[in-house]
């Protein structure tokens, strides 16, 4: 089994992808270069509040609700034990059924395949919005 990708090998490989040098990149999050640097080599940890993650993604051109962006907030996260990605917990937090799904959805001890499934009907059922 291989080794999970860091938080910081996805922003590098993504912000290369992007076509950005460093320097360029960190101008553009408005981040000194030193740090954007420390973050990608894991020296210091990810950023973690949704505006710094948010303009990452922006800058990056993860549309909202992409798989890339959803990763990126994910793997800042991914460090942590009990972590929600900030902009899950931003939700959260301003939308209050959502303790009562999540405490459902544990009190019922669902399985990571039900979990799937229960996502795959919510697409489904609301992809009209």
């Amino acid at each position: 089994m291989g080794r999970k990708e860091s938080f910081g090998e996805y922003l590098r490989a993504s912000r290369l992808k992007a076509g950005y040098g460093l320097r360029a990149f960190a101008e553009a999050i408005e981040m000194q270069p030193s740090n954007l640097s420390n973050v990608e080599h894991g020296r210091i940890s990810p950023p973690q509040d949704l505006g710094t993650l948010t303009r990452l993604a922006d800058v990056l051109g993860f549309p909202e609700g992409s798989k890339e962006r959803e990763r990126l907030f994910d793997l800042a996260v991914s460090h942590k034990k009990s972590a929600l990605p900030p902009d899950v917990a931003a939700f959260a937090a301003k939308t209050p059924g959502i303790p009562v799904i999540l405490r459902t959805i544990q009190n019922r001890k669902l399985a990571k395949q039900e979990i799937d499934e229960l996502t795959r009907f919510i697409n489904q059922r609301f992809k009209a919005r």
